[in-house]
């Protein structure tokens, strides 16, 4: 590798990086089509009666709510439909990200990083030129959110060739400058909070395009631990692997962490050091630093920001992973795993991520280490959300014949515990997590209450139904069919609610809305992905 006066100290951040057959393995949901993403069975010709009483046939596509592929699962709030979320807070991620084919100019780019491990790459940023900015904005997401100067994606594309060919001359002349970005504020779950930025539409184009450009390198160089805002790979993925290491690996012990607002704050000098591994590119890095520190504009005011990557822009989960690939990945991989006793599996997606272990020993000096390693780079473990738990096959043995009752923990919206199969043997159970049940079920309240009057019955009726498959492609896993079931029960009940709230008059008895559901039925609680491994002993 060239070396240069800024580049990372081994001591810092560990260089030798993955052996031969470290990476490659996609992972991708069953049951899932590979050009859309949506659900392969969720493609069928439903019967919708309306109120009227007049039938007729509609070809209906449902589609995910959640989406899945490269993305987190939804938060609460982040129910979609015709009600729209004030501010548009979540249309600022990038389009497609399944099936993507890559650009015969970024091929050569993603060769040479694989070839060569150790290639500093100096010349990127002519990449960014009319054609390839071109393609990058067809990846937008058409109704994604205006930033601060409120052009919509439409209204940029109405004199596209011109603004490209504006862009890049102020980009060679090194007078583009991102603008600041729009911060909006949706709900949690445990009723705080979360900022987003939305930045404008030609910092989005800008940030697509050093994104593909960054991800031909990077996607050679990410570990299989990573799962998270990458192409073809998703949470799903986290968790069949999850599921794997304690079903079929002598785990014993979980580490269940959790970094304390991650996104706000990365250290930004750390993070350009992390990529001048791999980048020397000082035009393309000018451009990276320029938006870690175009600021945020919060209720008319303008906020620097000297930390952090805001989440809502395109480019944040790729930095945001290039970050902890160095910083946890990687030390995890070369230097933790080395010196254990026994087995131990990071898994990891986005800055959400466990780790097991054979010896619980290892699981609480992991932990304290890792309190080291993250204060180093400007991170902070969030105490309360992180533990070591006693976790597996023989962990739940021993607790039992204790008379005690295993722990559990959540990752990536389900509750995992240690049960039982119908023969007696131990499995690893899953359950949709409390929080995000709740959650998902005030978010369905609050969406049936707002749209009962807006539109006709015949129209909601239909993105109903698409919720309901969306949140059973995310939620329906194996050893879930009870919490999805549950879901579908409750939201009926809702609907009957709802329905019969539209006026002072009942508009269906029980019985009545029953004989609805049989000529417009909802979508059947379906298990989308089966992710049990078998069982080795």
């Amino acid at each position: 590798m060239q070396k240069e006066e800024n580049s990372i100290p081994e001591s810092d951040i560990a260089r030798v990086w993955e052996p031969d057959g470290v990476r490659g393995r996609c992972m991708i949901p069953q049951g899932t089509d590979m050009d859309s993403g949506e659900p392969a069975h969720s493609r069928s010709e439903c019967r919708d009666k309306p109120i009227n009483g007049k039938e007729r046939q509609d070809i209906m596509r449902r589609q995910s709510d959640y989406s899945i592929v490269s993305e987190k699962p939804v938060k609460a709030g982040g129910e979609k439909g015709i009600a729209v979320t004030q501010g548009g807070a979540g249309a600022t991620t990038a389009g497609p990200r399944t099936g993507q084919r890559l650009s015969t100019k970024l091929a050569p780019i993603t060769q040479k990083a694989r070839e060569n491990p150790k290639y500093v790459f100096a010349t990127l940023a002519h990449m960014l030129d009319e054609d390839f900015l071109e393609e990058s904005f067809r990846m937008l997401k058409r109704d994604a959110a205006s930033g601060v100067d409120g052009v919509t994606v439409k209204r940029y594309e109405a004199g596209l060739k011109e603004n490209i060919k504006d862009l890049v001359r102020r980009m060679k002349a090194r007078q583009y400058k991102p603008k600041a970005v729009r911060r909006v504020f949706i709900p949690k779950s445990d009723g705080s909070k979360r900022g987003l930025g939305i930045p404008a539409v030609e910092d989005k184009l800008v940030q697509m395009g050093i994104k593909r450009i960054l991800e031909a390198i990077y996607e050679v160089d990410f570990l299989e631990v990573s799962f998270g805002f990458r192409p073809k790979r998703n949470c799903h993925g986290a968790l069949e692997e999850l599921n794997t290491a304690i079903m079929a690996k002598p785990v014993n012990c979980v580490v269940d962490m959790d970094i304390e607002k991650f996104f706000d704050t990365i250290d930004h000098a750390w993070l350009m050091k992390c990529l001048k591994v791999r980048v020397k590119d000082r035009s393309l890095l000018r451009l990276i630093g320029r938006f870690l520190k175009a600021g945020v504009m919060e209720e008319g005011r303008f906020i620097e920001t000297e930390r952090g990557t805001p989440q809502g822009g395109i480019i944040s989960p790729l930095l945001a992973n290039i970050y902890l690939h160095y910083i946890l990945d990687l030390w995890f991989e070369k230097v933790i795993r080395k010196h254990q006793r026994g087995y131990a599996q990071l898994i990891r997606y986005a800055d959400d991520f466990v780790v097991c272990f054979k010896y619980h020993d290892e699981g609480v000096a992991f932990m304290e280490k890792l309190k080291e390693r993250l204060s180093k780079f400007g991170l902070r473990i969030a105490e309360s959300k992180s533990r070591v738990l006693e976790f597996g096959r023989y962990a739940s043995e021993r607790t039992r014949r204790k008379g005690k009752r295993v722990g559990t923990f959540d990752f990536l919206g389900f509750t995992h515990y240690c049960g039982k199969s119908r023969k007696g043997g131990f499995i690893l159970g899953r359950r949709t997590s409390d929080k995000k049940f709740r959650a998902a079920m005030k978010a369905m309240n609050v969406w049936l209450k707002g749209i009962r009057n807006r539109v006709k019955l015949s129209v909601w009726w239909k993105v109903l139904k698409s919720k309901l498959a969306g949140h059973y492609q995310y939620y329906g896993i194996s050893g879930n069919s009870r919490g999805i079931g549950e879901y579908n029960q409750r939201v009926r009940r809702l609907a009957f609610k709802w329905i019969n709230r539209r006026s002072q008059k009942q508009s269906y008895t029980w019985d009545q809305f029953c004989g609805f559901l049989k000529y417009n039925p909802l979508p059947k609680p379906v298990l989308c992905h089966r992710t049990y491994a078998p069982c080795q002993s």
